[in-house]
């Protein structure tokens, strides 16, 4: 799990994909963040419990005008959502707010993302007051407690909408995770490799992505970009590819039962007619790689 989260923050640390996630998200594909007015803030932040703690946030940046912060943003990746997610939130928030209290700079705001890669719904409290309610205080006292709202983006559950809004190599992974395909984004470049691949893995088990990497760096380092309808191709040829190393095992296996009980007749007839060789497969219980 330590090794997934790491891998969503590698892709999520390059500014154009930060900026688009914000954007898409946030803005309704406006481009109000950019790679060139951000810049990165601090991913650790502190607070005091008995002895001074550390907490770190996955990714965040400052939203910037002639040099000055306006902003920051943090974007928290969840694989696993907890029912106090809000307090984390309300953390993150705190920590900046506490390290700006005796900057003497211009206070800036802060707002944090979740975004969670597992799960198309939660049932955890979405505000501080719900958590509060769950926790047994008073109604009537809420009124005296500021509130705190909790959004979280569920990554595999983006209507199209929204998922249109972006641009960047992360558009990819949520039309993917969403459709099960690319051929929304056939024609758009991928800027981001090694990053790209390793978070499809990650989000989807898959190796065949990763695996791609290696050939496709080698044409980037040539200076040719790199389209995705060239990779859909070979994801396509990798997955045919085990498709027949799979069923070659499995006539491998049936062969060697038949040959094992002296049916050689029986093992000729399965290597030219599929009709039989199905029923053969049936009297042996050997099922296709992966079937349970």
């Amino acid at each position: 799990m330590a090794e997934k989260d790491i891998t969503e923050k590698i892709l999520l640390s390059y500014a154009d994909v930060f900026a688009d996630c914000i954007n898409a998200l946030f803005y309704d594909g406006k481009p109000r963040l950019t790679a060139e007015n951000t810049q990165p803030a601090p991913t650790e932040s502190f607070y005091k419990h008995a002895k001074p703690h550390n907490q770190f946030c996955d990714a965040s940046r400052y939203l910037t005008e002639e040099g000055s912060i306006l902003l920051q943003y943090i974007i928290e990746n969840e694989t696993q959502l907890e029912e106090r997610q809000i307090l984390r939130k309300v953390s993150y928030q705190a920590g900046s707010y506490r390290q700006q209290l005796e900057s003497g700079a211009p206070v800036y705001g802060v707002i944090p993302v979740v975004i969670a890669w597992t799960g198309k719904s939660s049932r955890i409290p979405s505000s501080l007051h719900k958590l509060l309610l769950k926790n047994g205080v008073p109604s009537g006292e809420l009124e005296r407690i500021d509130d705190a709202k909790l959004t979280v983006y569920h990554m595999n559950n983006l209507p199209l909408e929204t998922r249109q809004h972006f641009t960047s190599d992360m558009g990819f992974v949520a039309d993917y995770l969403n459709e099960g395909s690319f051929e929304g984004r056939k024609e758009q470049k991928i800027l981001h490799l090694e990053a790209l691949c390793d978070m499809m893995e990650a989000v989807t088990g898959d190796t065949r992505f990763s695996e791609q990497a290696i050939q496709l760096l080698k044409q980037k380092q040539e200076g040719e970009p790199i389209i995705m309808c060239e990779y859909i191709d070979m994801l396509e040829a990798r997955g045919e590819a085990r498709g027949e190393e799979k069923g070659e095992a499995r006539l491998s296996m049936l062969l060697t039962k038949l040959y094992e009980l002296g049916r050689d007749d029986d093992a000729k007839l399965a290597v030219r007619n599929m009709d039989a060789r199905d029923e053969f497969y049936k009297e042996f219980f050997i099922k296709p790689s992966g079937a349970h």
